[in-house]
């Protein structure tokens, strides 16, 4: 990615241009217990919105309601419904607010639609940004001229994850899955390979790292024929782990919270499992689809019968220029994941329920549930599976089509 931006001067030059102008500003809820930090990107974008010319006005007259350049000043009953309208209309856009610190029970996870951004996933309740899930070592500053970096909300995040331990379970070095072939691509310059980071509230919550089937990366050394998913929570010392669990990860400590093995190398529609820092098998997540919509599942493995803790469901959207509403972000508009995460309530039902993110909650390890890093960690991984995939199949196409174009035109030589 970064010789193609180089090799073209006008990529160059507006990837310098988004590099220097890029800004964010902190918005933090002043209720009274919410703890959360919203983001709000205001950026020059190297991808212009489009929306079609049948919905120019309809989308003019919603950001004018929006933004209160339209005003109900009557007490009629047709002012009240107006009033009514413009009321329920600001609902629907912005959504509502987060009252606490806690991840909502349901938010989206917005994909990234450009390359060149960092930000795999945007994490959005309604309007609001609350987290992300971005690439390690993001390619620096290309221009001299600006003295800004493309980098994660907190600086001196990208470490080596070299030398943090995790146990690894025998079942997951097996070497009887003689049936499941190695993928053909370069793990080395994809991006679904790349060490992620999960940003909440301003704060690095998490990290990861993949290892491709049979090789070592980041001094993990993967003897399976699966790909495996180290996911480090970065926690402050806790009274609640032993000294011996924390490795210096710069400005704070690394925590192994989990493995995830088969995710990429299992079939489109199948299981992968989960494995706690003890090297045992915790959860099975389930891949399947439907029609236009694809699914992810995680099932905690109990004695009786597996509970779904977290449910996440990406649709299949018609381009943004035909949405009603404008995208939030030019360069995550081409939808994303539904993510929601469940708990059990005081009757020991499976419902609905938020989830403590900053550090390891105690209802949580009561319930074995599983730290939401491990939910989103996977998601953007599974995201960027899906992307290069679909990459992939761009390039044959493309490939096909021009040689079917030069065979036409030699064709077309012959005949003349």
């Amino acid at each position: 990615m970064e010789m193609q931006i180089l090799s073209d001067s006008e990529k160059k030059a507006h990837y310098d241009q988004y590099l220097s102008a890029r800004k964010t500003l902190v918005h933090v809820h002043s209720r009274q217990g919410s703890k959360m930090c919203m983001y709000e990107s205001y950026s020059t974008s190297i991808k212009e919105m489009e929306v079609v010319e049948w919905l120019k006005w309809y989308r003019q007259t919603v950001n004018d309601i929006l933004t209160e350049k339209r005003v109900v000043s009557g007490s009629g009953y047709f002012d009240a419904l107006e009033r009514d309208f413009y009321s329920a209309l600001h609902l629907a856009f912005y959504g509502p607010e987060i009252e606490s610190d806690l991840l909502p029970e349901c938010f989206e996870a917005e994909e990234r639609s450009v390359y060149e951004t960092a930000e795999v996933l945007h994490l959005v309740f309604g309007r609001d940004l609350f987290g992300m899930v971005c690439l390690a070592k993001n390619v620096p500053e290309l221009s001299h001229a600006s003295m800004e970096k493309l980098t994660s909300f907190t600086p001196g995040l990208c470490h080596s994850i070299e030398n943090i331990p995790m146990k690894m379970h025998p079942e997951t070095a097996h070497t009887g899955s003689d049936q499941r072939q190695l993928r053909s691509s370069n793990y080395h310059t994809s991006d679904a390979y790349r060490n992620l980071e999960l940003h909440v509230g301003r704060r690095l919550v998490a990290v990861a790292t993949r290892v491709p089937p049979r090789s070592r990366s980041n001094g993990i050394q993967n003897e399976g024929f699966d790909d495996c998913i180290h996911v480090y929570l970065n926690s402050d010392e806790d009274q609640r782990f032993s000294k011996s669990n924390f490795i210096d990860f710069g400005l704070k400590s690394a925590v192994p919270l989990g493995m995830i093995t088969g995710l990429g190398t299992s079939p489109e529609e199948g299981s992968c499992d989960v494995y706690d820092n003890n090297g045992l098998k915790t959860h099975v997540i389930m891949k399947h689809r439907t029609l236009l919509v694809r699914h992810m599942h995680w099932y905690q493995l109990g004695d009786e019968v597996s509970t779904c803790e977290c449910r996440c469901r990406r649709a299949r959207l018609p381009p943004s220029k035909f949405w009603l509403f404008e995208p939030r972000c030019a360069m995550h508009d081409i939808g994303g994941w539904y993510v929601e995460t469940f708990g059990r309530d005081k009757k020991g039902r499976n419902v609905l329920s938020q989830r403590y993110w900053d550090g390891l909650g105690a209802n949580d390890h009561f319930e074995k549930r599983l730290h939401p890093a491990m939910y989103l960690l996977a998601l953007a991984y599974r995201t960027l599976d899906i992307e290069d995939s679909r990459r992939s199949k761009q390039r044959m196409k493309d490939l096909v089509e021009s040689n079917i174009s030069r065979v036409l035109s030699w064709c077309k030589r012959l005949v003349h």
